[in-house]
């Protein structure tokens, strides 16, 4: 254990190092590199006058592939979407895809090599790249929309968080389960969150809406390697909790919910929406977690009425393809940029200032129902605190394994919370 968390100190201490070297030589670029007329507009780095060059920081190769691939793809249906209307500002958007096998030092690397030509990044996928590069794209001005929903990336005025955050996720669903009857006042809930701030963020949730609705958190913090969850569903048997909450992957739920079931835990489980994959209602653990699971999500499945467009076109595309609810969630992200860049156009400033300014003007961001509506007017404050409530559904297996069980709310303790 000593030397796994000297490794990950290194790694971590390396890709800061690089970030903070990076942040140097790309400010100096952009500086040096300066702005351009591009027909009566502004432009910056990855702007020219037919086309706006976007980045995307992916995993096509890594843990967290399966979401990857379906995120990038949902955001390239969008993108096409776009482009078949004219573009925006006259210009058509090109996607620069780099896939970062979910390695910190291969995104820090990478996004050194795309930065000088690109205007923004329509997607950067998982918190410890995302917290790497924290510094450099605040100083580049890079709008950057994250796949990742942590409350503490919005100390930056340039991270695009689609969606509520976990927290929020967490505040929400507790709420709901109360609501229904299925946990209690007096109740004492059983919490895995992974160690690092995807953990730490929903944890904060559970823990506020403990106080606010008279519960008790027993808590278990895993590595996120460990995907043995048996001893922490039975110490939560043992200290009698009457439901079992998870900020965790897919691995882990399927764990906590087959050995839950096996040992007699018959209790809600509520999750944040990184927690479920399709793929786990095909294992043993299938059936405990259509009958248990709670999933408190900011996007709609990909199986609601509200993406069957995106589904139609992602068939048309991607005929081969796998859908999950990543393919929803990456056309939504899309659909959020187009109103930045707009913005920006309308302003006529297409620089990185200028789209950065422009990301907060939007007030009533609209994604047509793929995404909760979200206010980025309000720098430093999470964007949107709806969620939907959705179950596990093996009928719709072929999809995304998912139904809505309550459309996008939010909860009255929800609405004082402050990060």
């Amino acid at each position: 254990m000593t030397r796994t968390r000297t490794r990950m100190q290194a790694v971590l201490g390396l890709a800061v190092a690089l970030s903070l070297g990076i942040t140097a030589c790309s400010t100096k670029a952009n500086k040096n590199s300066g702005n351009k007329n591009e027909g009566g507009v502004q432009a910056g780095p990855g702007v020219t006058k037919d086309k706006i060059s976007l980045g995307v920081l992916t995993d096509e190769s890594g843990v967290f592939a399966s979401l990857g691939t379906t995120v990038t793809q949902g955001n390239q249906l969008a993108v096409d979407e776009i482009n078949a209307a004219g573009g925006v500002c006259g210009r058509k958007i090109s996607l620069v895809v780099k896939d970062t096998a979910y390695d910190v030092q291969k995104a820090v690397s990478q996004y050194a090599e795309i930065a000088p030509n690109i205007a923004g990044i329509m997607q950067m996928l998982g918190s410890p790249a995302t917290t790497a590069l924290l510094p450099t794209i605040t100083a580049d001005h890079m709008v950057s929309a994250t796949a990742t929903w942590a409350s503490s990336l919005l100390t930056s005025p340039d991270i695009q968080i689609s969606g509520a955050t976990y927290d929020i996720e967490m505040i929400n669903g507790i709420s709901y389960l109360l609501e229904k009857g299925l946990i209690h006042k007096g109740d004492k809930l059983g919490h895995i969150a992974f160690e690092g701030a995807y953990g730490d963020n929903g944890l904060k949730g559970s823990m506020y809406a403990a106080g606010k609705l008279g519960l008790t958190i027993v808590t278990q913090r895993p590595k996120a390697t460990e995907t043995d969850m048996t001893s922490a569903v039975q110490s939560f048997k043992q200290a009698g909790v009457k439901g079992i909450l998870l900020t965790v992957g897919p691995k882990q739920l399927a764990s906590a919910a087959g050995v839950a079931a096996t040992i007699g835990l018959n209790v809600p489980i509520l999750g944040n929406n990184p927690s479920f994959s399709p793929l786990i209602l095909n294992t043993a653990a299938g059936p405990a977690i259509e009958k248990n699971f709670y999933l408190s999500a900011s996007s709609s499945p990909l199986s609601a009425p509200a993406a069957a467009k995106v589904l139609s076109a992602f068939k048309a595309k991607y005929p081969s393809g796998t859908p999950n609810a990543g393919v929803a969630y990456g056309y939504g992200v899309g659909k959020i940029y187009e109103q930045t860049l707009k913005a920006a156009c309308d302003a006529k400033d297409l620089t990185r200032e200028g789209i950065e300014k422009a990301f907060h003007t939007l007030k009533q961001v609209d994604t047509g129902g793929i995404i909760a509506p979200l206010d980025y007017s309000k720098q430093g404050e999470i964007p949107g605190r709806q969620t939907f409530i959705i179950r596990a559904d093996r009928s719709k297996l072929a999809v995304d394994g998912l139904k809505v069980e309550k459309e996008l709310f939010e909860s009255d303790i929800s609405k004082e919370y402050k990060p």
